[in-house]
């Protein structure tokens, strides 16, 4: 029983740390611009490709005032650069 609650914890953990790690974000223009020299140093073509689209994608919600649009998208562009 022990063994089957600590499992359970611990796929509960592993689930949320996403996302909490997107609430960290912030949609700002530094925010925008620091992770726009990041995935220009992606080697990765089809990555580079992706997380360019998914900060477009969220610099266009930043300019219409969607904070939780963005904060999604630039959350995504930083996961495609962590799998570099």
């Amino acid at each position: 029983m022990f063994l089957r609650t600590l499992t359970a914890l611990t796929f509960a953990a592993a689930l949320a740390a996403p996302a909490l790690a997107q609430t960290d974000l912030v949609c700002d223009a530094a925010t925008m611009t620091k992770t726009e020299q990041q995935i220009g140093q992606i080697s990765d073509g089809a990555k580079k490709i992706e997380a360019s689209k998914e900060l477009t994608m969220a610099k266009d919600a930043m300019s219409a005032n969607d904070l939780e649009k963005c904060k999604s998208h630039l959350g995504n562009a930083v996961k495609g650069m962590d799998a570099m």
